[in-house]
């Protein structure tokens, strides 16, 4: 019997690459792999097809079900084209719920889901449901990757007939000659991407980025319906408020941990607190540098030079200050505090206490699927790449010195289980198809609820197995990283509410565990 005989027969109805690749084990394949199996899958289209799910449940081409656009809701425009409503077996719940309240907004809103839950195919039903009724759909993206996951998933569950283009990445489409143009955002700065048809239909995926005054200019006025998604909507300078929100229309559904965990959307999950301590010549620099940023702000203040609320606001006047050029007193002020900022997180990320942290975690890594470390740098990324190298832990880094082609080769090695542990820092925060993992091991101070909530996605999505995730928080005490200090900006206490526990871990003890452990093995 040939591979793709016995990937079919494995196969069933809905079956992820890890459940079948169990299940050819099962049946006497036991050296078969997930990679084996993915590439049987991925290079016979016409056998197999995925849906948008997370992990990806695959199906013979045949039971595949296909959303089915009647015509037009006439709730919408006020057309009396019908009642017709995008209805698939691939859409979870939430999703269909979160459809409705855009349509019931008459095709306007913001879908706020955390990430992990599945936004994509809110948007690709939104998308089938526009060209049903004879429109055109811009999807715009923020980066490169996301321009080919758009891309990948309208051709596997978009409709049949589009024609969908790409703008950036060397692609150069427009809505002239496509149904659908899936476009990157400092490409569709300057383009015209106006609609040819009536209506139009306008997705911005990662919609709080077009919050900027560069990206803003690419939300096109000619669109009459727009549907914006995010994990986290709110901006820290509030241009969500006074440029989204006009927009867009506000927010129309909002997914939170609390429903996408009873719907079974995500994986459950556990939160450990890991604090360690700096060494006395650390905590007085970091006083130092601490107060060097409190009398700077100070002086910024008080000179009316940057405003002290929001926080987006005053970060973004006092990093236009510093490249002003100027050598005046304000623009020396505003070097003056960057400069102690990036001194202090320096200090905090590259402390040998987070290192022992990371040697004292990597019986965890060693018995989980996959790993990933989140950094404050590329250079502390590469010291975490070394140190789980040097304890046999397979494991590579994966930063913005990178090409397109090198971190899509790491991410397809972690994938395919050749990697144990990535270590990042804020390259995978957003906008990158991470292959999902069971552990993630927070080494840097997170900077917001917005890069948290990003980082647990990376773990929290659906594994085949049912298993739970682990979130490992490492911080220094008596920092802005402490918890006990408001670190996070009240994340911790929404996670706690619904994480099945929350542990406060000792690093003496899981240096004292790691020793045993490592002496019964030497023996």
């Amino acid at each position: 019997m040939s591979a793709l005989d016995e990937v079919a027969g494995a196969l069933g109805c809905g079956r992820t690459v890890s459940e079948v690749r169990d299940a050819l084990r099962v049946g006497g394949r036991a050296s078969i792999t997930r990679a084996d199996v993915l590439r049987v899958l991925t290079t016979n289209p016409h056998r197999f097809r995925a849906d948008g799910n997370d992990p990806a449940r695959w199906w013979p081409a045949d039971h595949v079900a296909v959303a089915a656009v009647v015509c037009a809701d006439p709730g919408l425009d006020g057309g009396d084209a019908g009642d017709g409503r995008t209805d698939s077996v691939e859409l979870y719940a939430w999703q269909r719920d979160a459809l409705d309240a855009w349509r019931r907004r008459r095709g306007r809103g913001v879908v706020e889901a955390v990430t992990g839950t599945g936004k994509t195919m809110v948007g690709v039903a939104a998308a089938t449901e526009e060209l049903g009724r004879g429109g055109q759909v811009l999807v715009l993206v923020p980066t490169r990757e996301l321009l080919a996951q758009w891309c990948l998933v309208l051709a596997q569950h978009g409709p049949s007939r589009a024609h969908v283009g790409r703008l950036g990445g060397g692609h150069h489409d427009d809505l002239g000659r496509h149904d659908i143009v899936v476009a990157i955002v400092n490409s569709a700065r300057d383009a015209d991407l106006r609609p040819r048809r009536p209506g139009g239909l306008l997705i911005a995926d990662e919609c709080h980025r077009y919050g900027s005054d560069g990206n803003r200019v690419a939300l096109h006025a000619g669109f009459a319906r727009r549907l914006g998604l995010s994990a986290t909507y709110a901006r820290s300078d509030e241009a969500h408020l006074t440029w989204l929100d006009p927009y867009f229309g506000g927010t129309c559904m909002r997914m939170g941990y609390a429903r996408a965990i009873a719907d079974g959307v995500v994986a459950r999950f556990t939160v450990d607190l890991l604090g360690v301590e700096l060494t006395p010549g650390e905590q007085a620099e970091y006083q130092h540098l601490t107060l060097e940023m409190s009398a700077a702000r100070a002086r910024l203040i008080a000179a009316g030079a940057v405003p002290a609320d929001p926080i987006g606001a005053f970060f973004t006047a006092v990093a236009r200050l510093a490249r002003s050029g100027d050598d005046g007193p304000v623009a020396m002020a505003a070097r003056c505090y960057l400069r102690a900022m990036q001194g202090r997180r320096r200090l905090l990320a590259e402390t040998p206490a987070k290192a022992a942290a990371l040697d004292a975690l990597v019986p965890s890594v060693r018995r989980c699927d996959r790993a990933i470390v989140f950094t404050q740098s590329i250079r502390a990324a590469e010291r975490a790449t070394d140190r789980l190298r040097r304890h046999a832990v397979p494991a590579a880094a994966i930063h913005s010195q990178l090409d397109w082609a090198q971190r899509r080769s790491t991410l397809s090695r972690f994938a395919a289980g050749d990697l144990r542990a990535l270590a990042a820092p804020q390259v995978l925060d957003e906008g990158v198809d991470v292959p999902a993992a069971d552990l993630a091991i927070i080494l840097a101070a997170s900077r917001s609820r917005r890069q948290m909530i990003q980082r647990m996605g990376r773990v929290l999505r659906r594994k085949p197995d049912g298993r739970s995730a682990r979130f490992v928080v490492v911080y220094a005490a008596n920092t802005v990283e402490d918890p006990a200090l408001g670190a996070h900006e009240g994340f911790l206490d929404e996670i706690t509410l619904v994480a099945d526990g929350v542990r406060t871990l000792r690093l003496g003890d899981l240096l004292d565990r790691l020793e045993r452990t490592q002496g019964a093995i030497a023996e």
